[in-house]
C-alpha cells in the first residue's frame, strides 16, 4: 500500500505542476505584492485590516517566497505542497476505515480538477483544506496537542472553516464521550480562544470593512456569495465536475448530470450505512449547512471557500464504492475518474478556463503603446496584477474617484488626466462593480476620444484603444 500512495502522490504532483505557470489573477497579485513589499509586522497590523481573511496564509507565503522567490511557480508551489499533503491525509483518514477506502479516496483527490485548480492558486484555500483534514485526523486519533495546533492554524488561515468546529462537539455528544475526553477537547480549544480574543478587534475592523464594501458596491454580494439555491447547486457541480464552466450551458449541465450519476449511486450506499461513517457525514454536511445559514446574514457561501470539506466528499464516495463488488465497482470508479480527467483536460486545453491573462495583456499593451499614450482603469489606481507585471513603459492611471465611481468627481478626474493624452488603453475589467454607469468611457468619448481597436484577453476582458481625434 505504501507503493500505491507514493504513486498517487506522484500523479497528484504531475497534475498540479502542469499549467502552474499561469498569469497571476487579481487576488493572487494582491497577495504577491503584499508579501513582497511588506514586513511580517506590516502584514498583521496594516494590510490585514483591509482584507477579509486571517493573516496566517500571508505570513506563511511571506516566509515561503523569501526562500523560493516571486515567480508564479514559486508562489504557487506552496499551495501545491498543501495539496499533496491533503491527498496523503485523505489516504491516512480513509485507511482508518479500510485500505481500499484510503487508496480510492486519495486517487479521487489526486485527480479532482477542483482540488487541482486551488492547489495551483496563490490563495489560502489549499492550506485550509490541508489543515482541516489534519485537524480532523488528529481529533480522531485523540492526539490533542496536534489537534489544537491544527485547529488554531485552520481558523487563522481562513474564517469560513470555523463552521467545522461544531462537528467535533457534535461527535462528542452523539458518541457519549467520557469526562476525560471532554476535558481534552475543551483544553484543545484554549489556544484558539485566547488568540481569538486578542484578534477580535481586528476581526471587528474587517467585518466593518466588509459591511461597508457591500453597502458601497451592491453587486459585491454576487461576488462574495449569498445564500441562494444556485450557490448551493454550484457546490455540487464543482465538487463533481471541477472548477470549469462552458459557454454552451446545455452541454455543461449535461456533463454535470452525467458525472453526477455515479457519485449519487455511491453516496446513496454511504448514506444507507451512515451510522458506521457518521463522522464523515458531519464533516461534509455541517459546515455546508452552517455556512449557507450564515450567508443569509453575511454573504460568504461560494464553492471554493468549502474546499476544506472536499476530502470528506471523496472519502464518502470511496466508502460507497467499497460497498460494491467486482465489475460494478470498477465501472463506477472509472466513471468518476473519467469525469475528473475530462474536466482537467478542458481546463488545460482552454485558456478561458484558466486564470486571467494579465501577464500577456500588460506585455501586449506596453509593446504596442506609443509616446503620449496611457493605460486607464475604472478604479482609483491600476489593478494589482497590472502593477505586478508592468515594466513602467507607459503611464498607468486609475480614473475613478473612489471604488464606486461618483459621476461628477470621476468626470473631473478623467478629463484632468487625459487632457494632454493622444491615446488611451482602457481596461474594462470589473466595470460592473466600480463604474456601472460607465462614467470613465463616456467621459473619454466626450473628450474627443474615438475607439480605434479592441483587444480581448481571457479573464481580463476587453481592452479598448481610444485615439484622440
Amino acid at each position: 500500500m505504501k507503493k500505491f500512495i507514493i504513486l498517487i502522490l506522484l500523479l497528484g504532483l504531475i497534475l498540479r505542476l502542469i499549467a502552474l505557470n499561469q498569469s497571476l489573477w487579481l487576488d493572487e497579485a494582491i497577495g504577491a505584492i503584499v508579501v513582497k513589499n511588506q514586513t511580517l509586522f506590516q502584514i498583521i497590523t496594516e494590510f490585514i485590516k483591509h482584507d477579509n481573511h486571517p493573516p496566517l496564509y500571508y505570513l506563511t507565503l511571506k516566509l515561503w517566497s523569501g526562500l523560493f522567490g516571486y515567480s508564479e511557480v514559486s508562489l504557487r508551489s506552496l499551495s501545491v505542497l498543501f495539496g499533496l499533503g491533503t491527498i496523503f491525509l485523505t489516504y491516512k483518514f480513509g485507511e482508518k476505515l479500510s485500505k481500499n477506502v484510503g487508496i480510492i479516496g486519495a486517487i479521487l483527490m489526486a485527480t479532482s480538477q477542483f482540488h487541482i485548480y486551488y492547489s495551483q492558486e496563490t490563495r489560502m484555500y489549499s492550506m485550509a483544506a490541508f489543515l482541516g483534514i489534519l485537524a480532523f485526523y488528529m481529533f480522531l486519533e485523540e492526539k490533542w496537542l496536534y489537534f489544537s495546533i491544527a485547529l488554531t492554524a485552520l481558523v487563522f488561515t481562513d474564517y469560513v472553516p470555523v463552521f467545522l468546529l461544531p462537528v467535533f462537539w457534535i461527535i462528542g455528544i452523539i458518541g457519549k464521550k467520557p469526562k476525560k475526553w471532554w476535558r481534552n477537547l475543551v483544553l484543545s480549544h484554549v489556544p484558539l480562544l485566547i488568540l481569538g480574543i486578542l484578534w477580535l478587534p481586528t476581526f471587528v475592523t474587517q467585518s466593518q470593512g466588509g459591511k461597508w464594501l457591500i453597502e458601497t458596491l451592491p453587486a459585491w454580494i454576487e461576488v462574495a456569495g449569498g445564500a441562494t439555491p444556485k450557490r448551493l447547486a454550484l457546490v455540487w457541480a464543482k465538487f463533481v465536475f471541477g472548477r470549469i464552466s462552458l459557454n454552451d450551458k446545455v452541454l455543461y449541465y449535461l456533463l454535470v448530470a452525467i458525472f453526477s450519476v455515479p457519485c449519487i449511486l455511491v453516496l446513496v450506499k454511504a448514506w444507507r450505512e451512515r451510522k458506521k461513517i457518521m463522522d464523515l457525514w458531519f464533516y461534509l454536511l455541517v459546515p455546508l449547512f452552517l455556512g449557507f445559514l450564515a450567508s443569509i446574514f453575511f454573504p460568504a457561501f461560494i464553492y471554493f471557500r468549502f474546499l476544506y470539506v472536499l476530502p470528506a466528499f471523496f472519502l464518502l464516495i470511496a466508502w460507497g464504492l467499497s460497498r460494491y463488488k467486482g465489475r460494478v465497482r470498477i465501472v463506477i470508479f472509472m466513471s468518476i475518474i473519467l469525469g475528473n480527467l475530462v474536466s482537467w483536460f478542458i481546463y488545460i486545453d482552454s485558456p478561458s478556463q484558466q486564470r486571467e491573462q494579465w501577464r500577456e495583456a500588460v506585455k501586449f499593451v506596453e509593446i504596442r503603446a506609443n509616446p503620449g499614450e496611457i493605460t486607464a482603469f475604472n478604479f482609483t489606481e491600476p489593478f494589482a496584477p497590472y502593477q505586478w507585471y508592468s515594466q513602467g513603459k507607459i503611464p498607468a492611471i486609475g480614473l475613478t474617484d473612489s471604488i464606486s465611481a461618483n459621476t461628477i468627481q470621476t468626470r473631473k478626474k478623467t478629463a484632468l488626466n487625459t487632457q494632454n493624452v493622444n491615446g488611451v488603453y482602457y481596461f474594462e475589467y470589473l466595470w460592473e462593480l466600480h463604474d456601472p454607469q460607465k462614467v470613465v468611457i463616456n467621459t473619454l468619448k466626450e473628450q474627443d476620444f474615438i475607439e480605434a481597436a479592441a483587444f480581448d484577453f481571457p479573464g481580463v476582458g476587453i481592452i479598448r484603444y481610444l485615439r484622440k481625434i
